[in-house]
């Protein structure tokens, strides 16, 4: 019987965004009595940070330069990568990392291969040519699964995948992270300049144009005329290089609508736990999600939480229990939920602690975690010490 095994991650790109934060929070957790774990990424935006985080748990890091379309070199790279690593399984997340991954796993070596996908949206929009090829190599993989039923339903669908081989693992967060009652609240309140009187809507995306924050600020730009003891707080940044970036035109409609004094551009952070403490309310309004950890993340930390009527945010927003959904166009919706748990502190408190038994019932990265090292042990024929 083998000592470890061996796990590669492969992940389109090294950058801190949702699918890349499961990665780490499975990758850094696994039992390192049974099982060792890699990362392989095809581009870099220069947070090492993030890259460091990984390395102080002792993940290996494999960058595999993708420059065209189908890069052949990319795949051959991949393919040794897997060999003079002596890798058993691959778990490559999103469709291009499986595509990738495949040549090296069932082509050029003879290893275990299973794919996370991470929204619906990506699977649906796969053209004819993406959709024949990608339901052939599906057959051969040994398990293709989703973050949630929608995204593991999408995939049955698109690729007329069968039950046996599919399944669903929801993401997960560390609720400990927000379990800490010594955060410096006046420190991080006086960094931003705010008395005690001001009230903080916050988000946490990288502005890119999926994430949708001029819908946001439209709706915040309402309930800034009829709340006048409010700021938004936006934490994330726009990736240079990155086609869906979008912070010129954030910042073009901040300094357009006069809401420059009334937003906050927090930047990228690593104490996003900490700035949540001083948030009244979280709000999301992605045109496409699929099961965000950044929503996640705030309902931890006893948020009550605002969304987009869209898969994923649907997913853990349970209308008028925990917060509320608007549709994608009604920014006057968006503004009014917004009202209603800034100016009920009561309602407030009772959606934040439903917010936060929501993810302890279901989506705790315990659970997550545990799910992940089930299934590579399944995989590789070895038993379980138990279930979680």
């Amino acid at each position: 019987m083998m000592s470890k095994i061996n796990i590669l991650f492969v992940i389109p790109q090294l950058e801190q965004g949702g699918s890349e934060t499961l990665v780490y929070n499975i990758a850094t957790r696994l039992e390192r009595s049974r099982f060792n774990a890699a990362i392989a990424y095809f581009q870099y935006y220069g947070n090492e940070t993030f890259r460091n985080a990984f390395r102080n748990h002792d993940v290996r890091l494999y960058h595999v330069p993708v420059n065209r379309s189908v890069d052949l070199s990319a795949m051959r790279l991949m393919a040794r990568i897997v060999r003079e690593n002596d890798i058993h399984i691959v778990n490559a997340h999103h469709f291009i990392s499986m595509v990738y991954s495949f040549h090296a796993c069932k082509i050029a070596n003879r290893r275990r291969l299973v794919y996370t996908e991470h929204s619906s949206w990506e699977v649906d929009r796969a053209t004819l040519k993406w959709k024949v090829l990608g339901a052939m190599l599906m057959r051969e993989l040994d398990c293709v699964m989703g973050i949630s039923d929608d995204v593991t339903n999408a995939l049955r669908r698109k690729f007329l995948l069968r039950d046996k081989n599919t399944l669903t693992i929801t993401n997960g967060v560390d609720l400990e992270k927000f379990d800490n009652k010594n955060w410096d609240v006046r420190g991080v309140r006086n960094e931003f300049g705010l008395s005690d009187d001001i009230k903080v809507v916050a988000t946490v995306a990288n502005f890119r144009k999926v994430k949708n924050h001029l819908f946001l600020l439209r709706g915040f730009k309402e309930l800034a005329k009829e709340f006048d003891n409010v700021k938004l707080l936006l934490i994330g940044r726009g990736i240079e290089g990155d086609p869906e970036n979008s912070e010129s035109e954030i910042r073009n409609y901040l300094e357009e609508n006069g809401l420059c004094e009334k937003v906050i551009l927090a930047g990228h952070r690593d104490n996003v736990q900490e700035l949540l403490s001083i948030a009244d309310v979280f709000c999301l309004t992605s045109c496409m999600e699929g099961l965000p950890i950044s929503m996640l993340e705030a309902m931890s930390a006893g948020l009550p939480v605002v969304g987009t009527n869209v898969s994923g945010i649907r997913d853990v927003i349970a209308h008028g229990q925990n917060g509320f959904l608007v549709e994608l166009s009604d920014h006057i919706a968006l503004k009014d939920a917004l009202i209603k748990l800034l100016r009920d502190e009561e309602l407030k408190y009772n959606y934040g602690q439903a917010s936060r038994k929501m993810v302890e019932d279901s989506y705790s990265i315990k659970q997550c975690v545990g799910r992940y090292q089930d299934l590579f042990l399944r995989i590789m024929g070895v038993e379980s010490r138990g279930t979680y």
